[in-house]
């Protein structure tokens, strides 16, 4: 059949054969490419939009005409075109093209926009042909639907009429989100509006906020949409229908037995009435449907467990303090130089000399000019802390160069370091015992091949198994991705990106960050944090988030570095990066036990060795010379001076013992003072310096002087580190000896 596009014809019906319409003329072959099959809405209500599936030389596609020439429909129609192009890295319909046309006897021109045909039901046609959604599947789909309103917001739009018809499911089970005739730019002209009330208010009865229905639509306005879709998708009943208690919170949750108290609660979250109480931060929300994915394949006793508590406005970037004014570090408050007499006290010179002094040093410091100097301070104190044992709850099996060679002799199809049949075999070997979490460092941008198919369903079943992906950054000069294993749930994977200072040396660990939406790596969380995670899972210990946005693992809150912290000054600290609290050991590897894989293939290992693989963390990574993953530590050439580089997976095994020693063992995690207390710390030694020169007058004593403060001072910062504590070291010594300098070229002038 084909269709005719005129909307004043009488008789639209027509021929496939026809080319045109049988009543009015019109050409039934649009643009000269485009055939009207069929509609996809009903034509006979009041819409100011007509939508029809078409014919475009074979390959289907859908358009939307806009029957009604008002001046605003037409500029939101043109505007919904420009959003879709913009949109075009998200799962949104795609634009194949947009146009005028003029039907042979009718009086107005359509604008007709052609987007791809997305294949599948809409969740309106879902809901009315099946059952109440499942909550293992409503979390799912909350986990593909979360990221793409996020993607929206990112770009500054509303979407302002999310509803299940405006969300489709394609047969494989992609979520996309479509019709964006309502979306609106957040700008500076959006919200001057919005203080005059001139906003044109759109809605859906049952779905739209009630902010948005008085016409002051914002970011939380989409989330409670998406919430409200989810309690008709989880009840089977329109949200309208529902009663409202007397905070006008909606009564739905008897109509859904089949959900727990925690996912329920996350729904009433998202659908409050007030934007200030919702939660639409959607780093939290996706850190809770994560845990909650999670917990559906765990014992009742941690499904049992209640969840931490929660802030909706969660942000892992720090505050950045102002910086120090000229003349008074923070602080420090001017000391005057006269008394009243008007004449200069000698004592009072001192201490404005090292005022001064400490002034002078923080400002320098607050520019960064010390950091590097601090940084190498840093890693001579980490490397004299006394040594610890290897971290007995984690098992490395190494991939060395001899590993490599083996599995070519054994005519193992090799892609680079790790043959299918080789981590088959691993993974054959190991789950029998049943370790925690097994962990592999080594990227797979490619699918198994098709001789390994126990491969692929031991990747695809095994809830303990986690790969790894690399996150693309438009900032480290290298903005290609590298995407996870195609086999593996996004639940199941982290990203391995480590954070460098200068000299390629790891001294932060970065457990959170938001990737960019073209990113073909789209994990939230470190690969080191999902194995902690995972292994703390099974004790009942959780993630959450604190008040003030600090992620937390049980009770043990991770405070994050900040652009100021210590040693770091004006570092991007983008995503939730903390220090990274080595364990100290004689070497970086000897983090845990190791076992080489070839020892493992040829069976090597003893039955009895393999039984205390039971609940350990299990990471496999390469260790050959020949790979690039090979990083600098503060303990490259101090502890050992011949291991100037260290592979990365010792480095995870780092960071993953790092976390299960913080919850565990209650490891102190490395910690620092606030700006003002370090100020007061490098104006206290400053002002010792300038004291000692004023009154030891003999320069061979106070040159011993001299050297006696600094031990203490050096003393007292290694002590305070290996309680956890980094204190500023450098500053501090500069301070002491230059103002020992400054009063004895005082002194020696004569100043009055």
């Amino acid at each position: 059949m084909s269709f005719c596009i005129n909307p004043d014809c009488s008789q639209r019906q027509n021929s496939e054969q026809d080319n045109y319409c049988q009543t009015c003329g019109t050409s039934l072959v649009i643009n000269e490419r485009y055939r009207i099959i069929r509609p996809l809405r009903d034509l006979e209500t009041h819409h100011c939009t007509e939508v029809f599936e078409v014919d475009n030389l074979g390959v289907p596609k859908v358009v939307k005409v806009l029957t009604n020439q008002r001046r605003r429909l037409v500029m939101l129609f043109e505007q919904e075109a420009q959003v879709l192009q913009d949109l075009k890295h998200l799962s949104v319909s795609r634009v194949d093209n947009y146009f005028r046309f003029t039907p042979e006897q009718g009086s107005k021109e359509l604008h007709c926009l052609v987007l791809e045909h997305i294949p599948g039901l809409n969740l309106q046609q879902w809901v009315a042909e099946n059952d109440v959604l499942s909550e293992a599947r409503a979390i799912e789909w909350l986990q593909l639907l979360v990221p793409i309103v996020e993607g929206i917001h990112q770009k500054h739009l509303i979407h302002r009429d999310i509803k299940p018809s405006n969300i489709m499911l394609s047969p494989d089970g992609g979520i996309s989100l479509i019709d964006f005739g309502a979306a609106r730019m957040v700008t500076t002209t959006y919200l001057k509006k919005l203080e005059d009330e001139d906003i044109t208010r759109i809605y859906t009865p049952g779905y739209t906020a009630p902010e948005q229905i008085e016409g002051q639509a914002n970011y939380a306005s989409d989330f409670f949409a998406l919430g409200r879709t989810f309690v008709h998708l989880l009840t089977g009943i329109s949200p309208d229908e529902f009663p409202k208690d007397k905070e006008r919170c909606l009564e739905w949750r008897e109509a859904a037995p089949h959900l727990s108290d925690h996912f329920a609660s996350l729904i009433d979250e998202l659908i409050a009435p007030v934007p200030e109480e919702r939660l639409y931060n959607a780093q939290v929300l996706m850190l809770r449907l994560a845990w909650m994915s999670e917990a559906v394949n765990t014992p009742a006793e941690v499904n049992g467990a209640p969840l931490p508590e929660y802030s909706d406005n969660m942000t892992v970037r720090q505050v950045t303090p102002p910086l120090p004014t000229e003349t008074t570090a923070p602080g420090l408050r001017p000391i005057p130089a006269h008394d009243q007499t008007g004449k200069v006290k000698p004592w009072m010179r001192v201490v404005g000399i090292g005022v001064a002094i400490a002034t002078t040093i923080f400002g320098i410091r607050y520019l960064g000019v010390l950091q590097p100097l601090e940084l190498k301070a840093f890693d001579h104190l980490m490397s004299l802390r006394p040594h610890e044992d290897p971290d007995s709850r984690l098992l490395l099996i190494t991939i060395d160069e001899a590993d490599i060679q083996y599995q070519n002799q054994q005519n193992m199809s090799m892609r680079w370091s790790l043959s299918d049949q080789a981590l088959n075999q691993v993974l054959k070997t190991l789950e029998p015992y049943q370790p925690r979490a097994i962990g592999l460092d080594i990227y797979r941008d490619f699918s198994v091949t098709p001789d390994a198919p126990e491969l692929r369903r031991r990747l695809q079943q095994n809830s303990n198994f986690f790969g790894i992906c690399k996150v693309a950054s438009p900032l480290d000069g290298a903005p290609d991705a590298t995407p996870p294993p195609s086999e593996l749930p996004r639940t199941r994977v982290g990203f391995s990106d480590f954070i460098d200072d200068a000299g390629n040396t790891v001294r932060r660990q970065l457990i959170s960050l938001t990737p960019p939406v073209t990113s073909s790596c789209s994990a939230d969380f470190a690969f080191s944090l999902q194995l902690a995670s995972h292994y703390l899972a099974q004790d009942g210990i959780q993630p959450g988030v604190t008040p003030n946005g600090n992620l937390t693992l049980g009770e043990e809150v991770l405070k994050p570095l900040s652009a100021h912290s210590s040693g770091y000054q004006g570092i991007d600290d983008s995503g939730h990066q903390i220090l990274l609290n080595y364990r100290s050991l004689r070497t970086v590897d000897s983090i845990a036990e190791q076992v080489s894989l070839r020892d493992l293939l040829e069976n090597k290992i003893t039955p009895d060795s393999l039984k205390s693989l039971q609940d350990r963390i299990v990471l496999i990574g390469v260790t050959a010379p020949s790979t690039t993953d090979n990083w600098q530590t503060p303990y490259s050439g101090t502890v050992d001076p011949s291991q100037k580089q260290t592979p990365g997976v010792f480095i995870q095994a780092q960071m993953v013992s790092q976390l299960l020693s913080i919850v565990l063992n209650e490891r102190p995690q490395l910690w620092w003072w606030p700006l003002s207390i370090e100020a007061l710390w490098i104006g206290a030694w400053s002002l010792l310096g300038a004291i000692l020169a004023s009154t030891v007058r003999k320069l061979l004593s106070l040159a011993i002087a001299g050297a006696v403060a600094f031990t203490l001072l050096f003393g007292f910062s290694f002590g305070i580190l290996a309680a956890g504590g980094w204190v500023p070291l450098v500053p501090a010594a500069i301070a002491l000896f230059s103002a020992q300098l400054a009063v004895l070229i005082l002194w020696k002038r004569r100043l009055p």
